[in-house]
């Protein structure tokens, strides 16, 4: 049985957010940050989130100087797809059509929002026609 990845919780995205904003940074670094942004958490609190993410692989820290410097191992589009697949999932049977319908139903696009996502979408479709014909 395939194993299964791990998740990421919105506490921990929070933190990892940070760090693809800034690259990298010590726990204190990424805790300014974060107090700037609303967070009241403590300085143990982020260091456990940390923790946590190094665990799973999604950080890595260079502990050559005395404050460990985190960095991201994970791209903010591999998150991004996990959490979404997830999304589409849990709450649309599995049918990305069904989460792409329900967004532009929900939210207000300008003309030039709606112009880039046709030209997403023709250019999804070509993409899709290559493939198959190749195949």
């Amino acid at each position: 049985m395939a194993r299964r990845a791990p998740t990421i919780p919105d506490s921990e995205l929070e933190v990892l957010s940070v760090i693809w904003e800034l690259k990298s940074g010590t726990v204190r670094e990424l805790l300014d940050e974060l107090k700037k942004r609303g967070r009241t958490w403590s300085y143990a609190t982020v260091a456990t989130l940390l923790d946590r993410l190094e665990r799973k692989q999604f950080v890595s820290s260079n502990r050559d100087q005395l404050a460990y410097v985190y960095k991201a191992l994970i791209p903010i589009d591999d998150v991004r797809h996990r959490r979404l697949s997830s999304v589409i999932e849990k709450l649309f049977e599995n049918d990305p059509l069904e989460l792409m319908l329900h967004l532009v139903k929900t939210y207000r696009m300008k003309p030039d929002e709606v112009e880039k996502l046709k030209e997403a979408l023709e250019k999804g479709v070509r993409k899709r026609t290559r493939s198959t014909t190749a195949s």
